[in-house]
Protein backbone atom coordinates (compact mmCIF):
# COMPACT_ATOMS: atom_id res chain seq x y z
CA UNK A 1 0.00 0.00 0.00
CA UNK A 2 0.69 3.44 -0.49
CA UNK A 3 3.18 4.81 2.41
CA UNK A 4 3.22 8.30 1.90
CA UNK A 5 -0.80 9.04 1.35
CA UNK A 6 -1.07 11.28 4.35
CA UNK A 7 -4.91 9.68 4.91
CA UNK A 8 -3.48 6.28 5.54
CA UNK A 9 -0.66 7.76 7.75
CA UNK A 10 -2.51 6.77 11.07
CA UNK A 11 -2.89 3.11 10.17
CA UNK A 12 0.63 3.16 8.50
CA UNK A 13 1.57 0.27 10.89
CA UNK A 14 -1.51 -2.15 10.15
CA UNK A 15 -0.61 -1.35 6.55
CA UNK A 16 2.68 -2.50 6.59
CA UNK A 17 1.10 -5.84 8.35
CA UNK A 18 -1.00 -6.25 5.14
CA UNK A 19 2.67 -5.79 3.07
CA UNK A 20 4.35 -8.14 4.57
CA UNK A 21 1.71 -10.68 4.50
CA UNK A 22 1.31 -9.96 0.28
CA UNK A 23 5.36 -10.20 0.34
CA UNK A 24 5.42 -14.03 1.20
CA UNK A 25 4.21 -15.07 -2.05
CA UNK A 26 1.42 -17.53 -0.64
CA UNK A 27 -2.25 -18.58 -0.58
CA UNK A 28 -1.77 -18.11 3.38
CA UNK A 29 -0.23 -14.67 2.89
CA UNK A 30 -3.02 -13.92 0.30
CA UNK A 31 -5.56 -14.61 2.79
CA UNK A 32 -3.69 -12.97 5.60
CA UNK A 33 -3.31 -9.77 3.79
CA UNK A 34 -7.27 -9.65 3.03
CA UNK A 35 -8.36 -10.41 6.56
CA UNK A 36 -5.83 -7.83 7.94
CA UNK A 37 -7.48 -4.96 5.48
CA UNK A 38 -10.64 -5.96 7.16
CA UNK A 39 -9.31 -5.48 10.62
CA UNK A 40 -8.84 -1.69 9.06
CA UNK A 41 -11.69 -0.95 7.67
CA UNK A 42 -13.17 -1.78 10.87
CA UNK A 43 -11.12 0.75 12.39
CA UNK A 44 -11.47 3.46 10.44
CA UNK A 45 -15.00 2.92 10.88
CA UNK A 46 -15.00 2.80 14.85
CA UNK A 47 -12.75 6.40 14.37
CA UNK A 48 -15.04 8.31 12.13
CA UNK A 49 -18.37 7.35 13.91
CA UNK A 50 -20.14 5.38 11.00
CA UNK A 51 -23.40 3.94 13.16
CA UNK A 52 -24.49 1.00 13.15
CA UNK A 53 -24.44 -2.21 15.30
CA UNK A 54 -22.47 -4.34 13.23
CA UNK A 55 -19.74 -4.37 9.81
CA UNK A 56 -22.59 -4.53 7.73
CA UNK A 57 -24.64 -1.42 8.89
CA UNK A 58 -21.66 0.22 9.57
CA UNK A 59 -20.46 0.05 5.55
CA UNK A 60 -24.35 0.35 4.49
CA UNK A 61 -24.00 3.76 6.42
CA UNK A 62 -20.47 4.57 5.06
CA UNK A 63 -21.53 4.12 0.87
CA UNK A 64 -22.84 7.75 1.09
CA UNK A 65 -18.51 8.51 1.00
CA UNK A 66 -17.71 6.03 -1.16
CA UNK A 67 -16.79 6.40 -4.99
CA UNK A 68 -17.15 3.18 -5.92
CA UNK A 69 -19.13 1.10 -2.98
CA UNK A 70 -19.38 -1.90 -5.59
CA UNK A 71 -15.49 -2.53 -5.19
CA UNK A 72 -16.09 -3.06 -1.86
CA UNK A 73 -18.60 -5.39 -1.72
CA UNK A 74 -15.84 -7.04 -4.15
CA UNK A 75 -13.93 -7.33 -1.72
CA UNK A 76 -15.96 -8.18 1.40
CA UNK A 77 -17.66 -10.89 -0.61
CA UNK A 78 -14.28 -12.60 -1.46
CA UNK A 79 -12.99 -11.85 2.33
CA UNK A 80 -16.12 -13.81 3.69
CA UNK A 81 -15.27 -16.76 1.41
CA UNK A 82 -12.16 -16.82 3.26
CA UNK A 83 -13.42 -16.56 6.51
CA UNK A 84 -16.57 -19.40 5.86
CA UNK A 85 -14.80 -21.99 3.68
CA UNK A 86 -11.26 -22.71 4.76
CA UNK A 87 -10.28 -23.97 1.37
CA UNK A 88 -10.65 -21.41 -0.66
CA UNK A 89 -7.68 -19.44 -2.29
CA UNK A 90 -7.12 -16.53 -4.27
CA UNK A 91 -4.68 -15.68 -6.56
CA UNK A 92 -1.86 -12.68 -6.28
CA UNK A 93 -3.77 -10.84 -8.96
CA UNK A 94 -7.50 -11.57 -7.40
CA UNK A 95 -5.84 -10.37 -4.16
CA UNK A 96 -4.31 -7.20 -5.25
CA UNK A 97 -7.40 -6.43 -7.13
CA UNK A 98 -9.44 -7.28 -3.57
CA UNK A 99 -6.98 -5.26 -1.66
CA UNK A 100 -7.10 -2.19 -3.98
CA UNK A 101 -10.93 -2.62 -3.09
CA UNK A 102 -10.59 -2.28 0.22
CA UNK A 103 -7.76 0.51 0.29
CA UNK A 104 -9.76 2.66 -2.31
CA UNK A 105 -12.65 2.66 -0.09
CA UNK A 106 -11.11 3.34 3.05
CA UNK A 107 -9.04 6.41 1.87
CA UNK A 108 -12.77 7.97 0.82
CA UNK A 109 -14.09 7.13 4.61
CA UNK A 110 -10.51 8.63 6.16
CA UNK A 111 -11.05 11.98 3.69
CA UNK A 112 -14.39 12.07 4.93
CA UNK A 113 -15.17 15.47 6.72
CA UNK A 114 -18.35 17.00 8.22
CA UNK A 115 -18.84 19.44 5.13
CA UNK A 116 -18.49 16.58 2.83
CA UNK A 117 -22.06 15.05 3.89
CA UNK A 118 -25.47 16.98 3.13
CA UNK A 119 -27.36 17.89 6.22
CA UNK A 120 -29.84 15.42 5.17
CA UNK A 121 -27.29 12.27 5.63
CA UNK A 122 -25.75 14.04 8.66
CA UNK A 123 -29.03 13.89 10.32
CA UNK A 124 -30.11 10.43 9.09
CA UNK A 125 -26.70 9.14 10.31
CA UNK A 126 -27.11 10.97 13.45
CA UNK A 127 -30.56 9.48 14.01
CA UNK A 128 -29.61 5.68 13.51
CA UNK A 129 -26.56 6.33 16.27
CA UNK A 130 -28.53 7.73 18.88
CA UNK A 131 -31.92 6.67 18.34
CA UNK A 132 -31.14 3.14 17.55
CA UNK A 133 -29.54 2.55 20.96
CA UNK A 134 -32.89 3.61 22.91
CA UNK A 135 -34.65 0.96 24.48
CA UNK A 136 -37.58 -0.24 22.87
CA UNK A 137 -40.19 1.44 25.04
CA UNK A 138 -38.92 4.29 25.18
CA UNK A 139 -38.55 4.33 21.06
CA UNK A 140 -42.46 3.98 21.24
CA UNK A 141 -42.76 6.67 23.64
CA UNK A 142 -41.41 9.19 21.31
CA UNK A 143 -43.05 7.69 18.41
CA UNK A 144 -46.05 8.03 20.15
CA UNK A 145 -45.46 11.89 21.24
CA UNK A 146 -44.19 12.69 17.93
CA UNK A 147 -47.57 11.64 16.34
CA UNK A 148 -49.58 12.65 18.84
CA UNK A 149 -48.28 16.27 18.50
CA UNK A 150 -48.60 16.07 14.85
CA UNK A 151 -52.06 14.84 14.96
CA UNK A 152 -53.17 17.96 17.75
CA UNK A 153 -51.31 20.56 15.29
CA UNK A 154 -53.11 18.69 11.96
CA UNK A 155 -56.84 18.74 14.04
CA UNK A 156 -55.68 22.40 15.12
CA UNK A 157 -54.48 24.57 12.80
CA UNK A 158 -55.51 23.10 9.46
CA UNK A 159 -59.03 23.69 7.84
CA UNK A 160 -59.35 20.11 7.41
CA UNK A 161 -58.30 19.34 10.74
CA UNK A 162 -60.56 21.52 12.18
CA UNK A 163 -63.23 20.74 10.08
CA UNK A 164 -62.87 16.63 11.21
CA UNK A 165 -62.83 17.76 14.92
CA UNK A 166 -65.85 19.66 14.60
CA UNK A 167 -67.55 16.52 12.80
CA UNK A 168 -65.96 14.34 15.67
CA UNK A 169 -67.33 16.74 18.25
CA UNK A 170 -70.96 16.56 16.25
CA UNK A 171 -70.68 12.90 16.46
CA UNK A 172 -69.77 12.60 20.32
CA UNK A 173 -72.56 15.29 21.40
CA UNK A 174 -75.01 12.72 19.06
CA UNK A 175 -73.85 9.91 20.52
CA UNK A 176 -74.41 11.55 24.63
CA UNK A 177 -77.17 13.72 24.04
CA UNK A 178 -79.28 11.74 21.79
CA UNK A 179 -78.33 8.03 21.81
CA UNK A 180 -76.93 7.73 25.02
CA UNK A 181 -79.37 9.95 26.55
CA UNK A 182 -82.29 7.55 25.36
CA UNK A 183 -80.50 4.46 26.29
CA UNK A 184 -80.50 5.69 30.03
CA UNK A 185 -84.17 6.74 29.76
CA UNK A 186 -85.38 3.24 28.34
CA UNK A 187 -82.43 1.76 31.02
CA UNK A 188 -84.57 3.69 33.64
CA UNK A 189 -87.68 2.90 32.87
CA UNK A 190 -87.01 -0.36 32.59
CA UNK A 191 -85.85 -0.34 35.90
CA UNK A 192 -89.11 0.94 37.30
CA UNK A 193 -91.34 -1.44 35.59
CA UNK A 194 -89.22 -4.32 36.97
CA UNK A 195 -89.28 -2.99 40.26
CA UNK A 196 -92.55 -2.32 40.52
CA UNK A 197 -93.40 -6.87 39.08
CA UNK A 198 -90.93 -7.31 41.36
CA UNK A 199 -92.86 -5.30 44.42
CA UNK A 200 -96.40 -6.08 43.19
CA UNK A 201 -95.30 -9.80 42.79
CA UNK A 202 -93.56 -9.90 46.32
CA UNK A 203 -97.16 -8.58 47.60
CA UNK A 204 -99.25 -11.13 45.58
CA UNK A 205 -96.96 -13.85 47.35
CA UNK A 206 -97.84 -12.59 51.17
Amino acid sequence: MEEDNPSTKKYQEFWNRVDENLSEGSYSGYKMAIVETEKILLMVLSDKNFPGKDIEERINNAKIVLQNPEKLNYSRSMYKKIIQEPGFDVSENDTKEILTGYYNSITNIIKTQKKDISKKERLGLFLQRYFRNFPKKAKKIIILITLSFLLIFILTDTSTGIAITQAITDFTRFLFYTVLFNILKILSVAVIIIGLLYFWQNRKNK
